[in-house]
């Protein structure tokens, strides 16, 4: 379960700052930095879950 946990969180991570990436490059600030906030929070709050 922890395992999909991680996949599912590095997944998602990484899209949202390839993402953001891509708003940058089309000069859309405002949005890539929300998506850059969107993707730390997806990266920090598996540190709160506890699975059993």
């Amino acid at each position: 379960m922890k395992i999909i946990l991680w996949m599912v969180v590095l997944f998602g991570g990484l899209y949202s700052f390839a993402h953001a990436y891509f708003l940058l490059k089309d000069k859309n600030k405002l949005g890539a930095f929300g998506i850059i906030l969107i993707g730390l929070v997806i990266c920090v709050c598996p540190f709160f879950i506890r699975l059993k």
